[in-house]
């Protein structure tokens, strides 16, 4: 496979067992695979699915085979994936056939989004930026989320850290990383680039160890990121998380 090709490498592994390329300790069956996205879709609203009530259009960016678009339609009225390979995609609309509500779209992986500014109330990707091997296609996610989002909509991502300073930084550096081992991330940096996008972080914190595993393991630093495009025609002060409910800043 080519180190940086995602469409190629994501349509074969699509080929090979879409599944198990997207949830690889759920794969064993379809049962399985539908049950891991009902759990997933759990974590991906915590905290904001109040927030998101009556709200119309969500996006998620690395949709692969609809896994979590799935249980998520029952919470929209319109919901839309993106993922890279076609493969995924055309896979994806066969599974999701019977929801008419859900709609899967190719794109070509350099970070632009398909969608008319301020389209959708919530935006969010999970386990997918950490196969992306290069960080400005990351970043430029960032601020194409901030693009499609409407005022006061929500944004949520899904990283894998790495602690900061320079050794840790140099380490990074000489990794090897291709599309499925891809770049990681300090939080100083996400929260930056996020700011930087336009957007206001409501909160941003490590993944519970129990939360997430690959291959029946926990990786390290694993970083959820909630974020909100502002409203400058309301007044400031309202805040996504009560103060008693809010994560500490990590």
């Amino acid at each position: 496979m080519n180190r940086f090709d995602m469409k190629s490498d994501w349509d074969a592994r699509a080929g090979e067992d879409a599944h198990k390329a997207i949830a690889c300790d759920d794969a064993q069956n379809e049962g399985a695979f539908r049950a891991s996205g009902e759990r997933d879709v759990q974590l991906v609203l915590e905290g904001v699915s109040e927030i998101l009530e009556g709200h119309q259009r969500a996006l998620e960016i690395g949709c692969g085979t609809g896994r979590v678009l799935e249980p998520l339609a029952r919470h929209f009225q319109q919901v839309f994936g993106v993922d890279v390979s076609g493969e995924m995609v055309r896979r994806g609309c066969q599974r999701l056939s019977h929801l008419p509500q859900v709609h899967l779209v190719e794109i070509d992986g350099l970070g632009k989004l398909p969608f008319r500014d301020e389209s959708f109330d919530f935006c969010f990707s999970y386990i997918t930026f950490h196969h992306i091997p290069i960080k400005a296609v990351v970043r430029s996610y960032i601020k194409e989320t901030h693009r499609v989002l409407k005022p006061t909509g929500v944004a949520r991502w899904h990283f894998f850290g790495r602690p900061a300073g320079i050794l840790a930084s140099l380490r990074e550096s000489v990794t090897h990383k291709d599309t499925w081992r891809g770049c990681k991330f300090t939080l100083p940096e996400i929260t930056r680039g996020v700011r930087a996008s336009g957007l206001e972080i409501a909160d941003a914190r490590y993944l519970p160890a129990q939360s997430w595993r690959l291959f029946g393991k926990t990786p390290p630093d694993i970083i959820w990121i909630t974020a909100r495009k502002p409203d400058h025609t309301v007044r400031r002060g309202v805040r996504l998380f009560q103060d008693h409910d809010r994560p500490h800043l990590v």
